[in-house]
């Protein structure tokens, strides 16, 4: 005796729906975590943005805000550079340290070392320096942006560019491929290598997509230059050759040599 089949009309097609959408979300969670690598260009999530295909949103207080907090601080080191320095949040995400452990940082005049913290440069008391006697001459000098300090060290990190003792000039009119890099308008680039070296570093996939552009861009050029050249040469070969009308001297010189020929 045959099996008894369920007919069409006794399922439930929204059920089964629900059903068949509920396994493909359990299957497609149960895939392996591709973890974020550096060609994923994530970039800032301080408002949010997707990781993963997972959505970031900004909380503060268990509840969502439009805005997230900064995560970083404007400042410029001793000779210019303009820095990011990152900032500090309570757990709360109230209250930051205002990058207060790297504006603690100092740079030392006598060896040219920095990043360090306290009132001594380490690599000048460790070979006991005989010029800043150890990181411990405390006798005043005066900077070029004129103020008067004791000893051999400065600060790292100023919140002021026109706080910088040694300001240098960092910028020139080479312009970021990308209009919305921050190296743009007054702060281009000095030569065209110190630009490449920005865009492999900080634009990696966008600056080899503007190459093969313009390697392309250059091909359809030399391949529109050859097709113009190869139609001149075609024309001139084409083009009956004019015969030139001699001058009334060249006409008596070939009269005279006619003339000479035996006969």
């Amino acid at each position: 005796m045959p099996p008894q089949v369920l007919e069409a009309s006794e399922i439930d097609t929204i059920n089964e729906e629900v059903d068949l959408e509920m396994t493909r979300a359990e299957e497609e969670a149960s895939r392996p975590f591709r973890p974020t690598t550096g060609n994923d260009q994530v970039g800032d999530l301080s408002d949010g943005g997707m990781v993963n295909g997972v959505r970031v949103t900004p909380m503060q207080n268990g509840q969502r805000v439009k805005r997230g907090r900064a995560v970083v601080r404007r400042a410029w080191m001793w000779n210019g550079t303009e820095s990011m320095l990152q900032l500090g949040w309570n757990t709360e995400g109230t209250r930051h340290d205002g990058a207060r452990p790297f504006l603690l940082k100092r740079y030392c005049l006598c060896c040219h070392d920095g990043g360090f913290r306290g009132s001594q440069c380490p690599r000048c008391v460790k070979q006991d320096c005989s010029t800043c006697a150890g990181s411990t001459d405390m006798s005043p000098r005066t900077l070029p942006n004129g103020r008067v300090i004791r000893g051999w060290l400065i600060a790292n990190f100023y919140l002021r560019k026109e706080d910088v003792p040694f300001p240098e000039r960092f910028y020139g009119s080479i312009q970021c491929f990308i209009p919305s890099c921050l190296r743009t308008g007054g702060r281009g680039f000095l030569t065209e290598q110190d630009m490449r070296m920005h865009a492999r570093s900080r634009h990696r996939m966008e600056y080899a997509s503007h190459m093969e552009a313009l390697q392309e861009a250059r091909v359809d050029e030399m391949d529109s230059l050859k097709q113009q050249i190869n139609a001149l040469m075609l024309a001139q070969i084409q083009q009956p050759t004019k015969e030139i009308p001699q001058t009334p001297a060249q006409q008596r010189m070939a009269k005279a040599r006619a003339a000479k020929k035996p006969r």
